[in-house]
């Protein structure tokens, strides 16, 4: 209402229209295809994003210091710096979209599901995903996204989610049905998002031929016989979160022997690179090893292989598919023991270790994102990392790099 007169946005009749769909979408038998389910969740998932936005600029507006607020402050203050108030809904809308797609991959009672037994369901090797998860959807939900939420559970309900993403991958002909669903899903909740990230397909041939080439060369070039199955360990120092004025970083260092050969995949995505590294050594050397290769996975390959991505619903793939990929291998864990993927900006300088009582479970996240770009001595940096011109990935730090890298 403008000088009592109505003024209509045009533009924002597409985005009404979209949410009521969103809003009114009834699920009343089971869905059994990828492409009706992946539409489903990207609708409840735009629905959550808009109202976890909405809700989060009234409560700023309205100086209300409500616990999405303080979430807000927490995850930005703690793992992602250059945070925004939409970027926050968006991570919330897909963790809750993603977390209940990974505990209705693992349930085996599909005649009942909810918000509540999803939180169970989360797999134990995404601690993160788990924590956060039940911190966003658990008994202090915030009402108002209780319905949709609920709502997103029963879409799900319906749906055999093995089942679907099986036949998915013969309809594809693809070995790696998740990636093709999330191409699905992303196309239909923000094709955009894509773009703006500079999200880009690797198809799996250029992948395995990479990971080929990293082996041929470390054996060839580095003397590495087993190539990137390589177990050699080299000594390096580690920063202590002891002070200590007497060294450079005023903390105190210490000595410690880790893996030689450090992967990391700075964009890992939905985790295609490292689960290619995963096969290409279990086929090589480990396929008819049992026992072997449990112990091998758990000494000498989880420690070394590293993984940053910053968009939620591609971090939660990508734990999905390697906690799949290794079972499938019969990898068998003593111990549930987390892939050391973790939701960070590649490209933002390692931050001093923090600590949170609001949240210590998004303080281990940062914390150990920031040992790996702090110590880890990476001699193997692989993937398909952002490249859009575009693309928004331009913090002052990485940017500082960029204008040093030029002068050479």
């Amino acid at each position: 209402m403008i000088a009592g007169t109505v003024k209509t946005h045009d533009s924002e009749f597409k985005r009404l229209a979209e949410l009521l769909r969103d809003f009114c979408v009834y699920v009343g038998q089971t869905i059994k295809s990828a492409q009706r389910l992946a539409v489903l969740m990207a609708g409840k998932a735009r629905l959550l994003e808009h109202t976890l936005y909405q809700a989060l600029i009234s409560d700023e507006h309205s100086d209300d210091n409500s616990d999405l607020r303080a979430q807000f402050e927490t995850f930005k203050g703690v793992l992602i710096h250059d945070l925004t108030p939409a970027d926050f809904a968006d991570i919330y809308a897909q963790t809750l979209a993603y977390g209940m797609f990974a505990a209705r991959l693992h349930d085996d009672t599909l005649d009942t599901f909810s918000r509540q037994e999803a939180a169970e369901l989360i797999p134990k090797t995404n601690p993160f995903l788990r924590k956060l998860f039940s911190h966003v959807a658990g008994i202090d939900i915030d009402p108002r996204i209780k319905t949709t939420v609920d709502n997103l559970a029963d879409v799900f309900r319906a749906t055999d989610v093995a089942a679907i993403l099986k036949n998915f991958g013969k309809t594809t002909q693809t070995q790696d049905p998740i990636i093709h669903f999330y191409e699905t899903f992303l196309a239909e909740y923000n094709p955009k998002l894509r773009k703006q990230r500079g999200v880009w397909y690797t198809p799996e041939p250029v992948v395995k031929f990479i990971v080929r080439a990293v082996d041929d060369i470390l054996k060839s070039e580095f003397d590495l016989a087993d190539g990137i199955a390589d177990t050699s360990k080299i000594e390096i120092e580690k920063q202590t979160q002891t002070p200590d004025s007497r060294t450079k970083t005023g903390y105190k260092m210490v000595k410690e022997l880790v893996h030689k050969v450090q992967i990391l995949d700075p964009a890992t995505g939905t985790g295609t690179f490292l689960a290619a590294i995963i096969q290409h050594i279990f086929h090589s050397q480990f396929e008819n090893m049992g026992g072997i290769w449990s112990s091998y996975v758990e000494q000498d390959l989880l420690p070394r292989l590293h993984g940053f991505e910053l968009l939620m619903a591609s971090y939660a793939m990508a734990h999905l598919k390697l906690d799949m990929l290794l079972a499938d291998t019969g990898y068998e864990p003593i111990k549930p023991k987390r892939m050391q993927v973790y939701l960070t900006n590649s490209l933002e300088e390692h931050n001093p270790d923090t600590g949170t009582l609001f949240a210590g479970w998004l303080s281990a996240e940062a914390n150990e994102a920031n040992a790996i770009k702090r110590d880890a001595p990476v001699m193997v940096v692989i993937g398909n990392p952002p490249y859009a011109v575009s693309s928004t990935n331009k913090g002052d730090w990485i940017q500082d790099l960029i204008a040093d890298y030029k002068k050479i």
